[in-house]
């Protein structure tokens, strides 16, 4: 979705969404249906340039020309609607596994992962493994790049990890992921530069099924037109299942999405919509968490994923530094960190020097009091924690490293060049009507040739931030000394900049990773030529 050059910017003018339509050319039209006709003219327009698509041979050549181990690892996937408990309620949810997160993949740099993904849901899905730099035709964002798995239907993935690092995998389908359609892609370095004595995933997520409105109720009080299960895909398939325009937003919903928001200093504004009721870490709630443990005396690493569908956190660690080491399974310089930020779909590696005893780990939800916590704790540990105090740890209160404080290594940098294209973007917003969008000068004319540089220039003229996501590349942050990322924060009126080498042919998605400003309209395609 976009608009033309020197036409309306909502953001600044504080229109209403007829405005903000009237400014694409599609005042008459409902959301659902704008974000439609947007995305499909531009599609029409990239079509008579010879583009290269999923079912291209320059996607199959690039995928054999990755480093392979020679070895298989098989999994299988179940989407299905499970029921089991919660924080003291039974629930059900659509579901990769019995609870609230997936099971965990865990497999080497180099080998093939081979997933047979089986739909028992009665509606379409499709996974995308996120992060990964991945052959387009299994990127798991359709129609773009394949098909959706229709209902008691089966799809099986295989492609090569060709980078280690942390990673995860979702639903790419509508607000799947908002329940518990998610899980850890681990991807192992047989030659691990850090010497962790154990290895451990965090995963944060925010929950309402079964404590609070729907994630579609949610969707529809933020914008009455927006409801049902709106896609997700590369051409914003809104309303493509049962997607309501005329049914009252949830009482409940309304109240859960109402002012006054929480804001933060760190992320310079407003910070998210919906006031969630349940926090998870390891798809369990505080009161039920499941320790991390690690003999006395070791380095423990700790994968910290944030899977959330609209809530960024800070993360720490009580009585103990951690230590950044990577972002989004890149290296970055070594930082030593009293908390850090991360925000949707955002990874960070850190150390943790484990001593003889019980702290806690806190996820504390960014800009509120509220918080999820577990403990780290060693084997010979006889200590404990109140964890239902532990969001109060003073590392919680010291300033969060983020995205602006770290830099790439040497190694894990983009080497020098000049960009070969560049690109604007901008991000947009109605803001009394829930409707976002990506515009600027460029917006569905992001192309490029295997081989060049690609530079992206980004102006967030909305109200508030938001973690930009490219499918299929990890890029260069230059502003942040190089730092490798896959989804990065862009503040409220800020300009940043990426940069990545083209060398993962196909048609790609960018967009919001806050699921609800997808589902909106955040979101634009990426497209390589011959």
């Amino acid at each position: 979705m976009g608009l033309a050059p020197g036409t309306l910017d909502p953001a600044r003018s504080g229109v209403s969404r007829r405005a903000f339509l009237a400014a694409l050319g599609l005042g008459g039209v409902g959301v659902a249906m704008a974000a439609c006709a947007a995305e499909n003219a531009i599609t029409t327009a990239v079509q008579a340039a010879d583009r290269i698509g999923y079912a291209d041979p320059e996607v199959a050549a690039a995928e054999a020309a990755r480093f392979s181990s020679g070895r298989e690892v098989d999994v299988t996937v179940t989407a299905a609607l499970a029921a089991f408990g919660l924080a003291g309620r039974q629930v059900s949810a659509r579901s990769y596994g019995d609870g609230p997160v997936g099971p965990e993949i865990r497999a080497s740099l180099g080998d093939e992962l081979r997933v047979h993904h089986v739909n028992a849901l009665d509606e379409e899905t499709v996974i995308h493994w996120h992060g990964i730099q991945i052959r387009n035709d299994m990127d798991g964002a359709p129609p773009l790049t394949g098909e959706n798995v229709a209902p008691g239907g089966s799809y099986d993935y295989a492609f090569r990890l060709p980078h280690a690092g942390t990673y995860w995998y979702h639903s790419h389908s509508g607000l799947q992921a908002d329940e518990a359609m998610l899980g850890a892609l681990i991807v192992e370095d047989p030659r691990d530069p850090y010497g962790a004595d154990v290895d451990l995933v965090v995963v944060l997520d925010d929950w309402t099924v079964g404590h609070g409105p729907s994630p579609e109720d949610l969707l529809r009080a933020l914008n009455p037109a927006l409801g049902g299960h709106a896609g997700h895909g590369g051409h914003q398939g809104h309303g493509s299942a049962s997607t309501s325009t005329t049914a009252p937003p949830d009482p409940e919903a309304r109240a859960r999405t109402a002012g006054p928001h929480p804001e933060s200093v760190e992320l310079g504004g407003m910070t998210q919509h919906i006031s969630y009721p349940v926090h998870l870490i390891n798809g369990r709630p505080t009161a039920d968490a499941e320790p991390l443990v690690a003999p006395p005396g070791a380095t423990a690493r700790l994968r910290i994923i944030n899977a959330a569908a609209e809530t960024p956190y800070r993360v720490a660690v009580g009585g103990r530094r951690m230590r950044v080491i990577e972002t989004d399974g890149f290296p970055c310089e070594p930082v030593d960190a009293a908390s850090v930020l991360v925000g949707m779909a955002q990874r960070v590696d850190v150390l943790v020097e484990v001593g003889s005893g019980t702290w806690p780990v806190v996820a504390r939800v960014e800009g509120t009091d509220d918080f999820v916590a577990t403990t780290l704790r060693s084997r010979d540990s006889v200590t404990s924690v109140d964890l239902a105090r532990s969001g109060r740890i003073p590392e919680l209160d010291r300033t969060p490293v983020q995205d602006s404080g770290l830099r790439a290594t040497e190694a894990s940098a983009l080497p020098a060049r000049s960009p070969d294209r560049t690109f604007r973007l901008e991000l947009i917003e109605s803001p009394s009507d829930y409707v976002w969008g990506i515009a600027g000068p460029d917006v569905g004319k992001v192309t490029m040739r295997t081989g060049e540089r690609i530079r992206v220039e980004m102006t967030n003229n909305t109200t508030m931030w938001h973690p930009m996501h490219l499918h299929g590349h990890t890029f260069g942050v230059p502003e942040y000394g190089g730092l490798r990322r896959d989804t990065v924060i862009i503040h409220p009126g800020q300009d940043l900049a990426f940069e990545f080498d083209a060398d993962n042919p196909g048609a790609w998605m960018f967009h919001c990773h806050n699921a609800y400003h997808l589902d909106a309209g955040m979101t634009t395609n990426f497209y390589y030529e011959r």
